[in-house]
């Protein structure tokens, strides 16, 4: 019989090869490579940073919202918690109204101090994200925001949350403490010479206190090398009589204040040519 009887004809015999063999190694071959590119696509880069699975979410049960004079009162109450250093009692009480009134400003920045004095700062700076997204004008969240960010060390936001607190505030003394705090901690000469200024020209009675009260800081957190400096700004800056009798304060009255005084008042060394 001859062979192209036996196994069809030769145009047969290529479909045949084509239909059971070609098709199904092109298929695989196909599959394979679409694997492939999901699976690369799927892996992170080289140094890039995979996110982190988020953090389950407590379930809590909406809760009415309460009427203006209810709400008032349930602030108050809270206020007085934090007021009394009551920290963790006030936390609850505040974290109660955020669920019951979330609109309310007040309630997020109760809750963002109470949470930054228990030192749970990236939490205290997320609830205050939320106060000042709420109400752009009142001051003390921006402070409270600033000294959150300070305590994570992020000192470009806190500086510009300090400042922004300030604009809204510019007699606030404690802020600027804070704000010149961090400009001794940068080393940043221009801030602290801008927050000086705007000391000066919100409150003139207040500088002078001021700026010694910023020294006996410094010293009590031993820093003596700030405190000396601020020692040098101020008689620099302030009358020697005013000055003088600042330094007769009974806060500088023992042997460690006098001998800041004593190298504060040391001549800088001259260097030779």
């Amino acid at each position: 019989m001859p062979l192209k009887k036996s196994f069809g004809s030769k145009t047969k015999r290529d479909d045949r090869i084509t239909l059971f063999v070609v098709l199904p190694l092109v298929s695989a071959l196909t599959l394979a490579c679409i694997w492939f590119l999901f699976h690369e696509a799927s892996m992170p880069a080289p140094n890039e940073a995979v996110p982190a699975s988020p953090l389950p979410v407590p379930q809590t049960k909406a809760q009415p919202a309460l009427e203006p004079a209810a709400l008032l009162k349930k602030l108050a109450e809270a206020e007085a918690l934090e007021n009394g250093r009551a920290f963790g009692t006030a936390e609850s009480a505040f974290a109660a109204i955020t669920i019951s009134n979330p609109e309310s400003d007040r309630g997020w920045g109760g809750l963002g101090r109470s949470l930054l004095a228990g030192k749970k700062y990236r939490e205290a700076a997320a609830a205050l994200d939320q106060a000042c997204r709420l109400n752009l004008l009142e001051a003390k969240h921006f402070a409270a925001r600033g000294a959150a960010r300070r305590a994570m060390n992020d000192l470009k936001h806190a500086i510009r949350d300090y400042r922004d607190a300030l604009s809204l505030d510019p007699g606030n003394i404690l802020t600027s403490n804070e704000l010149l705090f961090v400009a001794i901690e940068t080393n940043d000469t221009n801030l602290f010479e801008r927050t000086m200024e705007n000391v000066r020209r919100s409150n003139p009675g207040a500088e002078s206190r001021w700026i010694m009260s910023l020294a006996v800081s410094e010293m009590r957190s031993g820093n003596s090398k700030e405190a000396v400096e601020i020692l040098k700004k101020a008689s620099g800056r302030l009358p020697p009589d005013q000055y003088q009798a600042l330094l007769a304060d009974r806060i500088f009255a023992d042997k460690r204040s006098q001998d800041l005084i004593r190298k504060a008042a040391e001549p800088a060394p001259t260097v030779s040519p």
